[in-house]
């Protein structure tokens, strides 16, 4: 095994050569003549890292080797081990020190510092800077405003041990060190440019501009960019810059123009912000276009109901579909139409049965259908007229009971003026007086459907409202008749008899009806309907509750 030396080579200041140790120490004779000349101070060598002063010394072996004096300052070529890789490579480091092309770089880089009014304290490789572990001597060192900058020129690879060495020496001594990198390949795989690529996190890197007189920087930056499809995306930019320019990372003591990590992060947030942006413009896009759709959807129904409006036979069965089929958006748009809305020129619902003819019977009660259409009913005319005084002025329409039943369920609101009307209808006494009743209680029923079931059995209600106030109410019958009346509701309601009973003995009158039964009939058809009681029916049970809940339990509490 060839001996490893840790000095491999040594500056002979005499002569300003470079002595490689194991080519002068190659020939023990040629080696031990050289060492009697180092100790006669014939020649004068020095540490190529420290510059300090150097002697030539022996082992037990004989084998000779460059070493510090006992007393010198710390070098990390005494102090550290290297590889003999690490050491080959030191050694190519020291001999690039001493090329003209190094030279030239340091000197013109100090003489363009000197030029700078805000730069001062230049020196070019001849100053030492010590701390209480080391001591190192820059190419280039001057102080710019308050910073404190050193230049590390180099020209062939470093290691990475060299590399962070001088980083953390500088950074120990609060000095802001920028590598001079003269043939540096940004884009290269050697293991030194990988190295010194990712050592910082701005990923900055200089060369001098020696295209300008005054001191500028070529500066070599990661630039970071965003696409047009949103991708943060990044690329190397070079770009002239001056001292005056360069930012100082006051912590890691690290030099850069650019901050990569910054902008890295800076741009991530504004691709997030586009993103988003652009979903929510996505959105608001897809709203919009399906408004479009909706309005266009709606007034294509309009103008299918207009059509209708104005055939002979018109037929609103698929219209009603179309109908049903609206979300909430179209059904609004549809309901705030000028087919319902009123304006100006009068009330809506006062035009159409102001003029319909027969054949628009069934596109009328279209209209008032509470399911499919909300219409205002209760608007007076421009004449101050109601909607029923309307109907029952048009000669042209028929079915004017119709129209007066239709008109509840729908939740008209019933006027004095509108039941003076209802003796014009073609019904008897007792019949205007329970529709009257019916039309009134309407008024208290939320709900269309029960509504509707009000009209169904208008005979069993009257008979449960005469129960209530103690009156006969829609039969016509004078109120000595109340035996007669019982009797005909316990033979012709026996299904509801339950109900009926009940309300007589809740609303106070049951005692009184079984007083004013003296012939016993009532009494006789009581026991007999007890005795064998027929199946009642439950079909008005929640009318029949919310109508007389004092009589008639609710089936379900929250019907209504």
């Amino acid at each position: 095994m060839s001996y490893e030396r840790s000095i491999k080579e040594a500056l002979d200041k005499e002569s300003g050569q470079i002595l490689t140790a194991d080519e002068v120490f190659k020939i023990s004779k040629e080696a031990f003549a050289l060492r009697t000349k180092s100790t006669k101070k014939e020649i004068d060598l020095y540490c190529l890292e420290c510059h300090q002063p150097l002697n030539i010394s022996g082992s037990k072996k004989d084998n000779l080797h460059f070493k510090h004096y006992p007393k010198a300052d710390s070098c990390i070529l005494k102090d550290s081990k290297f590889s003999s890789v690490e050491l080959e490579v030191l050694s190519k480091v020291y001999r690039s020190k001493e090329s003209v092309r190094h030279k030239n770089l340091k000197r013109a880089i100090g003489e363009k510092l000197i030029k700078i009014s805000d730069v001062s304290n230049v020196f070019i490789d001849d100053r030492f800077i010590k701390d209480s572990r080391e001591k190192r001597k820059p190419d280039v060192y001057c102080e710019f405003g308050t910073a404190k900058i050193v230049f590390e020129i180099q020209l062939s690879d470093l290691s990475l041990k060299y590399i962070i060495d001088r980083h953390e020496f500088y950074q120990r001594n609060d000095i802001s060190l920028i590598w001079i990198l003269d043939d540096f390949n940004i884009n290269g795989q050697k293991q030194m440019e990988r190295d010194i690529k990712y050592l910082t996190e701005y990923q900055n890197f200089f060369a001098l501009d020696e295209s300008s007189e005054s001191f500028r920087l070529n500066c070599t930056y990661k630039y970071v960019h965003l696409t047009e499809a949103n991708q943060v995306r990044t690329k190397w930019v070079t770009k002239s810059i001056a001292l005056s320019q360069l930012k100082f990372d006051v912590e890691t003591k690290q030099v850069y123009f650019y901050n990569y990590g910054a902008k890295l992060q800076q741009m991530g947030l504004l691709r997030d912000r586009r993103i988003e942006k652009l979903k929510i413009k996505r959105i608001e896009d897809e709203r919009k276009a399906e408004e479009q759709r909706s309005q266009h959807k709606v007034e294509n129904l309009i103008d299918r109901i207009k059509n209708e409006w104005k055939t002979k036979f018109p037929n609103l069965k698929k219209i009603e579909t179309l109908i049903r089929d609206l979300n909430e958006y179209e059904q609004d748009l549809f309901e705030k139409s000028s087919l319902f809305v009123s304006d100006d020129k009068g009330s809506r619902i006062h035009y159409y049965f102001g003029k319909a003819q027969a054949k628009h019977f069934n596109f009328l009660a279209f209209i008032i259908n509470p399911n499919l259409v909300s219409i205002s009913l209760n608007e007076l005319s421009n004449e101050g007229k109601t909607i029923l005084e309307t109907i029952f002025f048009n000669k042209e329409l028929e079915h004017r009971e119709y129209w007066v039943k239709r008109l509840a369920i729908a939740g008209y609101r019933f006027q004095p003026v509108d039941f003076n009307l209802f003796d014009k209808l073609y019904l008897k006494k007792q019949d205007v007086e329970a529709l009257k009743l019916l039309c009134q209680l309407s008024e208290s029923i939320g709900n269309p459907l029960f509504k509707a079931t009000l009209f169904d059995h208008p005979k069993l209600i009257c008979t449960m409202e005469s129960a209530k106030q103690n009156r006969i109410v829609g039969f016509g019958w004078n109120q000595s008749q109340w035996v007669a009346f019982a009797n005909n509701a316990i033979d012709s309601y026996s299904e509801y008899w339950n109900h009926i009973e009940s309300a007589f003995k809740a609303y106070g009158f049951w005692d009184e009806l079984l007083k004013k039964d003296s012939k016993g009939t009532f009494h006789k058809k009581l026991k007999a309907h007890h005795h064998n009681p027929p199946d009642y029916k439950r079909n008005y049970d929640y009318l029949l509750s919310f109508l007389y809940p004092e009589a008639v339990n609710n089936p379900n509490q929250f019907i209504f």
